[in-house]
Protein backbone atom coordinates (compact mmCIF):
# COMPACT_ATOMS: atom_id res chain seq x y z
CA UNK A 1 0.00 0.00 0.00
CA UNK A 2 2.92 2.57 0.71
CA UNK A 3 4.22 1.87 -2.63
CA UNK A 4 1.10 2.68 -4.12
CA UNK A 5 0.04 5.56 -2.01
CA UNK A 6 3.20 6.93 -2.84
CA UNK A 7 2.30 6.27 -6.74
CA UNK A 8 -0.43 7.86 -6.41
CA UNK A 9 0.28 10.95 -4.77
CA UNK A 10 3.06 11.55 -7.21
CA UNK A 11 0.59 11.35 -9.68
CA UNK A 12 -1.67 13.55 -7.85
CA UNK A 13 0.86 16.37 -7.29
CA UNK A 14 1.71 15.78 -11.05
CA UNK A 15 -1.54 16.58 -12.02
CA UNK A 16 -1.69 19.65 -9.29
CA UNK A 17 1.88 21.22 -10.40
CA UNK A 18 0.60 20.15 -14.37
CA UNK A 19 -2.37 22.34 -14.06
CA UNK A 20 -0.85 25.08 -12.04
CA UNK A 21 1.74 25.28 -14.50
CA UNK A 22 -0.67 25.15 -17.37
CA UNK A 23 -2.81 28.18 -15.78
CA UNK A 24 0.44 30.40 -14.89
CA UNK A 25 -0.28 30.23 -11.62
CA UNK A 26 2.70 28.39 -9.37
CA UNK A 27 4.41 32.00 -9.03
CA UNK A 28 3.63 31.72 -5.19
CA UNK A 29 3.26 27.82 -4.82
CA UNK A 30 6.01 27.70 -1.48
CA UNK A 31 4.28 30.20 0.45
CA UNK A 32 0.71 28.42 0.08
CA UNK A 33 0.53 26.62 3.30
CA UNK A 34 -3.30 25.91 2.93
CA UNK A 35 -2.64 24.10 -0.44
CA UNK A 36 0.43 21.71 1.49
CA UNK A 37 -1.82 20.53 3.98
CA UNK A 38 -4.90 19.42 1.36
CA UNK A 39 -2.33 18.08 -0.41
CA UNK A 40 -1.45 15.39 2.23
CA UNK A 41 2.18 13.82 3.07
CA UNK A 42 2.07 11.69 -0.21
CA UNK A 43 1.27 14.64 -2.32
CA UNK A 44 4.10 16.43 -0.97
CA UNK A 45 6.72 14.58 -2.11
CA UNK A 46 5.45 14.73 -5.57
CA UNK A 47 4.77 18.43 -5.14
CA UNK A 48 8.66 18.76 -3.73
CA UNK A 49 9.69 16.92 -7.07
CA UNK A 50 8.36 19.62 -8.94
CA UNK A 51 9.34 23.07 -6.76
CA UNK A 52 12.17 23.07 -8.70
CA UNK A 53 10.32 24.03 -11.91
CA UNK A 54 10.57 27.28 -13.57
CA UNK A 55 7.67 29.72 -12.81
CA UNK A 56 6.15 31.21 -16.23
CA UNK A 57 6.46 35.26 -15.98
CA UNK A 58 3.67 36.79 -14.67
CA UNK A 59 1.06 38.57 -16.24
CA UNK A 60 2.17 41.86 -18.04
CA UNK A 61 0.66 46.09 -16.63
CA UNK A 62 -2.53 46.85 -18.67
CA UNK A 63 -0.72 49.71 -20.15
CA UNK A 64 0.65 47.65 -23.14
CA UNK A 65 -2.01 44.95 -23.04
CA UNK A 66 -1.20 44.43 -26.83
CA UNK A 67 2.20 42.94 -25.88
CA UNK A 68 0.67 41.43 -23.15
CA UNK A 69 -1.70 39.20 -24.99
CA UNK A 70 1.29 38.39 -27.27
CA UNK A 71 3.28 37.09 -24.67
CA UNK A 72 0.26 35.01 -23.13
CA UNK A 73 0.14 33.61 -26.29
CA UNK A 74 3.55 32.81 -26.01
CA UNK A 75 2.78 30.40 -22.83
CA UNK A 76 0.45 29.22 -23.47
CA UNK A 77 2.39 26.43 -26.24
CA UNK A 78 5.00 25.47 -23.34
CA UNK A 79 2.25 25.20 -20.48
CA UNK A 80 0.50 22.84 -22.49
CA UNK A 81 3.69 20.52 -23.19
CA UNK A 82 4.20 20.05 -19.40
CA UNK A 83 0.61 19.22 -19.24
CA UNK A 84 0.95 16.90 -21.74
CA UNK A 85 3.79 15.69 -20.17
CA UNK A 86 2.53 15.32 -16.78
CA UNK A 87 -0.10 13.29 -17.99
CA UNK A 88 1.76 10.84 -19.34
CA UNK A 89 4.19 10.08 -16.06
CA UNK A 90 0.75 10.22 -14.04
CA UNK A 91 -0.40 7.21 -16.63
CA UNK A 92 3.07 5.32 -15.62
CA UNK A 93 2.97 5.77 -12.16
CA UNK A 94 -0.73 4.55 -12.14
CA UNK A 95 0.70 1.84 -14.50
CA UNK A 96 3.15 0.99 -12.18
CA UNK A 97 1.15 1.34 -8.80
CA UNK A 98 -1.20 -1.68 -10.68
CA UNK A 99 1.92 -3.16 -11.48
CA UNK A 100 3.03 -3.66 -8.03
CA UNK A 101 -0.41 -4.51 -6.36
CA UNK A 102 -0.74 -7.60 -8.58
CA UNK A 103 3.00 -8.46 -7.96
CA UNK A 104 2.11 -8.24 -4.20
CA UNK A 105 -0.57 -9.44 -1.79
CA UNK A 106 -3.57 -8.02 -3.25
CA UNK A 107 -5.29 -5.12 -0.87
CA UNK A 108 -9.06 -4.05 -1.87
CA UNK A 109 -8.58 -0.77 -0.01
CA UNK A 110 -5.29 0.27 -1.42
CA UNK A 111 -6.72 -0.88 -4.82
CA UNK A 112 -10.05 1.85 -4.26
CA UNK A 113 -7.33 4.82 -3.04
CA UNK A 114 -5.53 4.23 -6.74
CA UNK A 115 -8.43 4.56 -8.49
CA UNK A 116 -9.72 7.12 -6.56
CA UNK A 117 -6.15 8.68 -7.55
CA UNK A 118 -6.60 8.33 -10.72
CA UNK A 119 -10.31 9.36 -11.16
CA UNK A 120 -8.65 12.59 -9.61
CA UNK A 121 -5.86 12.56 -11.99
CA UNK A 122 -8.69 12.52 -14.97
CA UNK A 123 -10.56 14.99 -13.73
CA UNK A 124 -7.67 17.26 -13.01
CA UNK A 125 -6.81 16.70 -16.44
CA UNK A 126 -9.98 17.92 -18.07
CA UNK A 127 -10.04 20.62 -15.26
CA UNK A 128 -6.84 22.32 -16.20
CA UNK A 129 -7.65 21.55 -20.33
CA UNK A 130 -10.60 23.38 -19.27
CA UNK A 131 -8.58 26.02 -17.50
CA UNK A 132 -6.06 26.49 -20.33
CA UNK A 133 -9.55 26.56 -22.45
CA UNK A 134 -11.00 29.61 -20.97
CA UNK A 135 -6.93 31.00 -20.74
CA UNK A 136 -6.75 30.84 -24.77
CA UNK A 137 -10.36 32.63 -25.22
CA UNK A 138 -9.32 35.45 -22.18
CA UNK A 139 -6.57 35.76 -24.18
CA UNK A 140 -7.87 35.99 -27.74
CA UNK A 141 -10.87 37.92 -26.28
CA UNK A 142 -8.42 40.37 -25.00
CA UNK A 143 -6.37 40.33 -27.76
CA UNK A 144 -9.00 41.12 -30.30
CA UNK A 145 -10.63 44.39 -28.00
CA UNK A 146 -6.80 45.71 -27.96
CA UNK A 147 -6.99 45.70 -31.42
CA UNK A 148 -10.82 46.99 -31.70
CA UNK A 149 -9.87 49.75 -29.14
CA UNK A 150 -6.36 50.76 -31.17
CA UNK A 151 -8.14 50.58 -34.42
CA UNK A 152 -11.01 53.02 -33.03
CA UNK A 153 -8.34 55.52 -31.58
CA UNK A 154 -6.48 55.07 -34.62
CA UNK A 155 -10.23 55.75 -36.50
CA UNK A 156 -10.66 58.73 -33.53
CA UNK A 157 -7.09 60.55 -34.36
CA UNK A 158 -7.72 60.30 -38.19
CA UNK A 159 -11.56 61.77 -37.58
CA UNK A 160 -9.97 64.76 -35.56
CA UNK A 161 -7.57 65.38 -38.05
CA UNK A 162 -9.38 65.95 -40.61
CA UNK A 163 -11.69 67.80 -38.88
CA UNK A 164 -9.69 70.37 -37.56
CA UNK A 165 -8.08 70.55 -40.96
CA UNK A 166 -10.81 71.52 -43.10
CA UNK A 167 -12.38 75.07 -43.73
CA UNK A 168 -16.29 73.75 -43.12
CA UNK A 169 -17.89 73.21 -39.53
CA UNK A 170 -19.02 69.41 -39.09
CA UNK A 171 -20.98 69.22 -36.44
CA UNK A 172 -23.64 66.87 -34.52
CA UNK A 173 -26.13 67.65 -32.25
CA UNK A 174 -28.93 65.73 -30.09
CA UNK A 175 -32.25 65.21 -31.99
CA UNK A 176 -34.40 65.33 -29.09
CA UNK A 177 -32.68 68.09 -27.13
CA UNK A 178 -31.22 69.75 -29.90
CA UNK A 179 -27.98 70.52 -28.08
CA UNK A 180 -24.94 70.58 -29.67
CA UNK A 181 -22.80 67.33 -29.13
CA UNK A 182 -19.31 68.20 -31.14
CA UNK A 183 -18.14 70.86 -33.63
CA UNK A 184 -14.64 71.25 -35.23
CA UNK A 185 -12.39 74.36 -35.02
CA UNK A 186 -13.51 75.82 -38.38
CA UNK A 187 -16.60 76.59 -36.02
CA UNK A 188 -14.45 79.81 -34.49
CA UNK A 189 -13.11 80.59 -37.81
CA UNK A 190 -16.44 80.72 -39.37
CA UNK A 191 -18.68 82.08 -36.87
CA UNK A 192 -15.98 84.28 -34.41
CA UNK A 193 -16.84 82.25 -31.15
CA UNK A 194 -15.09 79.31 -29.30
CA UNK A 195 -15.70 76.21 -28.61
CA UNK A 196 -15.68 76.41 -25.40
CA UNK A 197 -18.34 78.71 -24.93
CA UNK A 198 -20.80 76.38 -26.60
CA UNK A 199 -19.62 73.43 -24.50
CA UNK A 200 -21.16 75.77 -21.80
CA UNK A 201 -24.36 76.31 -23.46
CA UNK A 202 -25.14 73.44 -26.41
CA UNK A 203 -28.27 75.76 -27.68
CA UNK A 204 -26.27 79.00 -27.65
CA UNK A 205 -25.61 77.96 -31.92
CA UNK A 206 -29.09 79.68 -32.18
CA UNK A 207 -28.33 82.88 -30.98
CA UNK A 208 -25.76 82.86 -34.19
CA UNK A 209 -28.73 83.03 -36.65
CA UNK A 210 -29.62 86.51 -38.28
CA UNK A 211 -32.77 87.52 -36.35
CA UNK A 212 -34.79 87.92 -39.47
CA UNK A 213 -34.03 84.30 -39.89
CA UNK A 214 -34.13 82.74 -36.64
CA UNK A 215 -37.73 81.85 -36.62
CA UNK A 216 -37.54 80.18 -39.82
CA UNK A 217 -34.29 78.28 -39.74
CA UNK A 218 -35.43 76.79 -36.05
CA UNK A 219 -38.67 75.58 -37.29
CA UNK A 220 -36.90 73.75 -40.07
CA UNK A 221 -34.45 72.16 -37.62
CA UNK A 222 -37.25 71.17 -35.39
CA UNK A 223 -38.60 69.48 -38.32
CA UNK A 224 -35.29 67.99 -39.72
CA UNK A 225 -35.41 66.14 -36.40
CA UNK A 226 -38.20 63.88 -37.54
CA UNK A 227 -37.52 63.92 -41.25
CA UNK A 228 -34.17 63.84 -41.50
CA UNK A 229 -33.69 66.57 -43.56
CA UNK A 230 -31.91 69.87 -43.25
CA UNK A 231 -30.49 71.94 -46.30
CA UNK A 232 -30.81 75.73 -45.55
CA UNK A 233 -28.65 79.61 -46.36
CA UNK A 234 -29.24 81.80 -43.88
CA UNK A 235 -27.25 84.64 -42.34
CA UNK A 236 -25.61 84.48 -39.00
CA UNK A 237 -24.05 87.50 -37.13
CA UNK A 238 -20.31 87.98 -35.69
CA UNK A 239 -19.44 89.07 -32.94
CA UNK A 240 -18.80 92.66 -34.39
CA UNK A 241 -21.85 92.71 -35.60
CA UNK A 242 -21.06 91.75 -39.53
CA UNK A 243 -23.14 89.27 -40.72
CA UNK A 244 -21.90 86.27 -43.28
CA UNK A 245 -23.70 83.72 -45.25
CA UNK A 246 -23.53 79.93 -44.77
CA UNK A 247 -24.90 77.13 -46.41
CA UNK A 248 -25.68 74.11 -44.00
CA UNK A 249 -26.81 70.75 -44.68
CA UNK A 250 -27.23 67.63 -42.34
CA UNK A 251 -28.56 63.68 -42.29
CA UNK A 252 -30.05 61.43 -39.54
CA UNK A 253 -28.05 59.09 -37.38
CA UNK A 254 -30.71 56.26 -36.78
CA UNK A 255 -30.72 53.61 -33.70
CA UNK A 256 -31.44 49.95 -34.36
CA UNK A 257 -35.30 50.81 -34.64
CA UNK A 258 -34.80 53.45 -37.33
CA UNK A 259 -35.14 56.22 -35.02
CA UNK A 260 -33.22 59.37 -35.64
CA UNK A 261 -31.11 60.41 -32.43
CA UNK A 262 -28.74 62.45 -33.64
CA UNK A 263 -28.27 64.94 -37.06
CA UNK A 264 -24.84 65.41 -38.20
CA UNK A 265 -23.90 67.77 -40.92
CA UNK A 266 -21.27 70.54 -42.24
CA UNK A 267 -21.59 74.11 -42.39
CA UNK A 268 -19.90 76.32 -45.16
CA UNK A 269 -19.21 80.13 -45.32
CA UNK A 270 -21.81 80.63 -49.03
CA UNK A 271 -21.21 84.77 -48.57
CA UNK A 272 -18.51 84.95 -51.10
CA UNK A 273 -20.37 82.78 -53.17
CA UNK A 274 -24.25 84.79 -52.22
CA UNK A 275 -22.67 88.35 -53.16
CA UNK A 276 -21.68 86.88 -56.74
CA UNK A 277 -25.35 85.55 -57.10
CA UNK A 278 -26.04 89.28 -55.94
CA UNK A 279 -24.03 90.62 -58.12
CA UNK A 280 -25.01 88.76 -60.98
CA UNK A 281 -28.49 89.11 -60.36
CA UNK A 282 -27.79 93.07 -60.47
CA UNK A 283 -26.50 93.04 -63.75
CA UNK A 284 -28.92 90.75 -65.27
CA UNK A 285 -31.51 93.47 -63.82
CA UNK A 286 -29.69 96.26 -65.62
CA UNK A 287 -28.91 94.60 -68.71
CA UNK A 288 -33.06 93.76 -68.98
CA UNK A 289 -33.22 97.57 -67.84
CA UNK A 290 -31.02 98.64 -70.51
CA UNK A 291 -32.70 96.45 -72.67
CA UNK A 292 -36.09 97.77 -72.05
CA UNK A 293 -35.14 101.57 -72.06
CA UNK A 294 -33.32 100.77 -75.49
CA UNK A 295 -36.17 98.99 -76.74
CA UNK A 296 -38.62 101.56 -75.61
CA UNK A 297 -36.40 104.74 -76.69
CA UNK A 298 -36.40 102.63 -80.30
CA UNK A 299 -40.08 102.57 -80.27
CA UNK A 300 -40.62 106.33 -79.15
CA UNK A 301 -38.02 107.54 -82.00
CA UNK A 302 -39.49 105.45 -84.69
CA UNK A 303 -43.15 106.57 -83.69
CA UNK A 304 -42.18 110.58 -83.57
CA UNK A 305 -40.66 110.02 -87.28
CA UNK A 306 -43.49 108.35 -88.38
CA UNK A 307 -45.71 110.93 -89.35
CA UNK A 308 -44.87 115.14 -90.02
CA UNK A 309 -47.86 116.23 -88.34
CA UNK A 310 -46.84 118.13 -85.26
CA UNK A 311 -49.92 117.13 -83.29
CA UNK A 312 -49.71 113.51 -83.80
CA UNK A 313 -45.64 114.18 -82.93
CA UNK A 314 -46.89 115.82 -79.51
CA UNK A 315 -49.41 113.52 -78.65
CA UNK A 316 -46.74 110.75 -79.16
CA UNK A 317 -44.21 112.10 -77.23
CA UNK A 318 -46.32 112.37 -74.09
CA UNK A 319 -47.28 108.64 -74.41
CA UNK A 320 -43.72 107.56 -75.04
CA UNK A 321 -42.85 109.69 -71.86
CA UNK A 322 -45.68 108.03 -69.60
CA UNK A 323 -44.04 104.66 -70.38
CA UNK A 324 -40.80 105.62 -69.15
CA UNK A 325 -41.41 108.26 -66.46
CA UNK A 326 -44.46 107.98 -63.97
CA UNK A 327 -45.81 111.80 -64.32
CA UNK A 328 -49.09 113.03 -63.25
CA UNK A 329 -49.01 116.12 -65.51
CA UNK A 330 -47.24 117.13 -68.35
CA UNK A 331 -46.72 119.48 -70.62
CA UNK A 332 -44.87 120.66 -73.67
CA UNK A 333 -43.59 124.22 -73.96
CA UNK A 334 -42.39 125.70 -77.43
CA UNK A 335 -40.43 129.11 -77.96
CA UNK A 336 -41.91 131.58 -79.31
CA UNK A 337 -40.12 134.98 -79.45
CA UNK A 338 -36.86 135.30 -77.63
CA UNK A 339 -38.50 134.51 -73.71
CA UNK A 340 -42.04 133.69 -74.63
CA UNK A 341 -43.10 130.24 -74.62
CA UNK A 342 -47.08 128.85 -75.79
CA UNK A 343 -47.83 125.65 -74.04
CA UNK A 344 -48.04 123.04 -77.38
CA UNK A 345 -49.46 120.42 -75.26
CA UNK A 346 -50.72 119.20 -71.55
CA UNK A 347 -51.52 116.63 -70.57
CA UNK A 348 -53.74 115.86 -68.87
CA UNK A 349 -55.98 118.95 -70.74
CA UNK A 350 -56.11 121.99 -68.43
CA UNK A 351 -59.16 123.99 -68.78
CA UNK A 352 -57.85 127.23 -70.25
CA UNK A 353 -56.59 125.09 -73.19
CA UNK A 354 -59.77 123.44 -73.84
CA UNK A 355 -61.69 126.77 -73.99
CA UNK A 356 -58.63 128.37 -76.19
CA UNK A 357 -57.85 126.06 -78.73
CA UNK A 358 -57.27 128.59 -81.39
CA UNK A 359 -54.88 129.97 -79.30
CA UNK A 360 -53.13 128.25 -76.64
CA UNK A 361 -51.91 129.96 -73.25
CA UNK A 362 -48.50 131.63 -73.35
CA UNK A 363 -46.20 132.47 -70.64
CA UNK A 364 -42.99 134.97 -70.38
CA UNK A 365 -39.71 132.57 -69.33
CA UNK A 366 -38.63 135.04 -67.09
CA UNK A 367 -41.46 134.98 -64.40
CA UNK A 368 -40.44 130.93 -63.84
CA UNK A 369 -36.76 130.91 -62.54
CA UNK A 370 -36.21 126.92 -62.86
CA UNK A 371 -37.92 127.17 -66.48
CA UNK A 372 -35.43 130.03 -67.80
CA UNK A 373 -32.26 128.11 -65.93
CA UNK A 374 -33.64 124.96 -68.16
CA UNK A 375 -33.77 126.97 -71.10
CA UNK A 376 -30.64 129.22 -70.50
CA UNK A 377 -28.41 126.25 -69.52
CA UNK A 378 -29.79 123.34 -72.09
CA UNK A 379 -29.41 121.06 -69.00
CA UNK A 380 -32.84 119.04 -67.60
CA UNK A 381 -33.74 119.74 -63.73
CA UNK A 382 -34.88 117.75 -61.38
CA UNK A 383 -36.65 118.80 -58.03
CA UNK A 384 -37.27 116.08 -55.55
CA UNK A 385 -39.27 117.85 -53.72
CA UNK A 386 -39.96 121.70 -54.68
CA UNK A 387 -41.77 123.31 -52.65
CA UNK A 388 -38.73 123.54 -50.37
CA UNK A 389 -36.70 125.32 -52.90
CA UNK A 390 -36.99 129.29 -52.78
CA UNK A 391 -37.31 130.67 -56.35
CA UNK A 392 -40.23 127.65 -57.09
CA UNK A 393 -42.67 130.58 -56.09
CA UNK A 394 -44.61 130.68 -59.40
CA UNK A 395 -46.62 127.87 -61.17
CA UNK A 396 -47.18 127.70 -64.52
CA UNK A 397 -50.55 126.93 -63.58
CA UNK A 398 -52.50 127.38 -60.07
CA UNK A 399 -51.06 124.05 -58.48
CA UNK A 400 -47.70 123.91 -57.60
CA UNK A 401 -46.05 120.53 -57.82
CA UNK A 402 -43.77 118.80 -54.96
CA UNK A 403 -42.14 117.24 -57.63
CA UNK A 404 -40.34 118.60 -60.80
CA UNK A 405 -38.73 117.70 -63.62
CA UNK A 406 -37.90 120.06 -66.75
CA UNK A 407 -35.86 118.57 -69.93
CA UNK A 408 -35.06 121.12 -72.35
CA UNK A 409 -35.50 120.79 -76.09
CA UNK A 410 -32.37 121.39 -78.16
CA UNK A 411 -31.47 121.01 -81.51
CA UNK A 412 -28.57 122.40 -82.89
CA UNK A 413 -27.42 124.27 -80.17
CA UNK A 414 -30.90 126.22 -79.86
CA UNK A 415 -33.28 125.43 -77.57
CA UNK A 416 -36.73 124.67 -78.94
CA UNK A 417 -38.45 124.63 -75.91
CA UNK A 418 -38.79 122.04 -73.21
CA UNK A 419 -40.76 118.81 -71.57
CA UNK A 420 -41.69 119.85 -67.91
CA UNK A 421 -43.40 117.07 -65.68
CA UNK A 422 -44.83 116.88 -62.20
CA UNK A 423 -46.36 115.00 -59.72
CA UNK A 424 -48.08 115.67 -56.75
CA UNK A 425 -45.92 112.99 -54.18
CA UNK A 426 -42.38 114.31 -53.06
CA UNK A 427 -39.42 112.55 -53.93
CA UNK A 428 -41.43 110.70 -56.86
CA UNK A 429 -38.85 111.27 -59.95
CA UNK A 430 -35.00 110.10 -60.18
CA UNK A 431 -32.23 111.14 -61.60
CA UNK A 432 -33.04 107.77 -63.44
CA UNK A 433 -36.23 109.44 -64.77
CA UNK A 434 -34.08 112.59 -65.56
CA UNK A 435 -31.80 110.69 -67.47
CA UNK A 436 -34.43 108.56 -69.66
CA UNK A 437 -36.37 111.67 -70.56
CA UNK A 438 -33.08 113.40 -71.49
CA UNK A 439 -32.53 110.69 -73.93
CA UNK A 440 -35.70 111.09 -75.22
CA UNK A 441 -36.03 114.68 -75.38
CA UNK A 442 -32.92 114.15 -78.11
CA UNK A 443 -35.24 112.12 -80.81
CA UNK A 444 -38.23 114.11 -79.96
CA UNK A 445 -36.64 117.85 -80.58
CA UNK A 446 -35.20 116.50 -84.19
CA UNK A 447 -39.21 115.78 -84.87
CA UNK A 448 -41.29 118.61 -83.16
CA UNK A 449 -38.21 120.71 -85.48
CA UNK A 450 -39.10 118.33 -88.39
CA UNK A 451 -42.93 118.83 -88.51
CA UNK A 452 -42.78 122.42 -87.77
CA UNK A 453 -40.21 122.47 -90.75
CA UNK A 454 -42.76 120.63 -92.72
CA UNK A 455 -46.05 123.11 -91.19
CA UNK A 456 -43.84 125.67 -92.58
CA UNK A 457 -43.17 124.01 -96.02
CA UNK A 458 -46.55 122.97 -96.20
CA UNK A 459 -48.12 126.99 -95.63
CA UNK A 460 -45.69 127.90 -98.09
CA UNK A 461 -46.48 125.65 -101.04
CA UNK A 462 -49.67 126.44 -100.17
CA UNK A 463 -48.95 130.26 -100.05
CA UNK A 464 -47.23 129.53 -103.81
CA UNK A 465 -49.84 127.66 -104.93
CA UNK A 466 -52.55 130.42 -104.29
CA UNK A 467 -49.97 132.83 -105.77
CA UNK A 468 -49.43 131.12 -108.84
CA UNK A 469 -53.10 130.58 -109.17
CA UNK A 470 -53.57 134.18 -108.97
CA UNK A 471 -51.54 134.86 -111.73
CA UNK A 472 -52.64 132.13 -114.32
CA UNK A 473 -55.93 133.86 -113.60
CA UNK A 474 -53.97 137.73 -114.26
CA UNK A 475 -52.52 136.13 -116.93
CA UNK A 476 -55.79 134.37 -118.56
CA UNK A 477 -57.36 137.81 -118.05
CA UNK A 478 -54.46 139.46 -119.89
CA UNK A 479 -54.74 137.00 -122.70
CA UNK A 480 -58.49 138.09 -123.21
CA UNK A 481 -58.35 141.45 -122.88
CA UNK A 482 -55.94 141.44 -126.17
CA UNK A 483 -57.75 139.06 -127.94
CA UNK A 484 -61.43 141.23 -127.21
CA UNK A 485 -58.94 144.60 -128.10
CA UNK A 486 -59.67 145.96 -131.75
CA UNK A 487 -56.70 145.83 -134.23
Amino acid sequence: MGGSSLAGGVGLGCWAVGSLTHCGCTDNIAASPSLLVLLGQSQRLALAIFLDLPAPPGNMERGDRLRGSSDGHQRSGPGRLVSVALFCLALLILLVSLLTARLQSFDVSSMLFDGALAAVCVVFFFFSGALWLAHQQQCETTSALDAREASLLESEARFRQMADHIQEIFWMIDAHTKKALYVNRAYETVTGRSREALRRDPLSYAELIHPQDRRQILTKLDEATRTGKFNEQFRIVLPDGDSRWIWVGGFPVRDGRGRIQKLVGTAKDVTAQKQAEEEINRNLMMAEAAWAEADALRKATLALTQDLQLDSVLDTLLQSLLELVPYESAKILLVESDSRLFVARDAPPSRVATQSVRYPPTLDATDYPFIERVLASQVGVLLKDAIEEQEWHVCVDSECPPSWLGVPLIVSGRALGLISLAHSVRGTFTSEHLRLAQLLAIPAAAAIQNARMYECAKIYGDELEKRTSDLRAVESALLRFHSDRPS
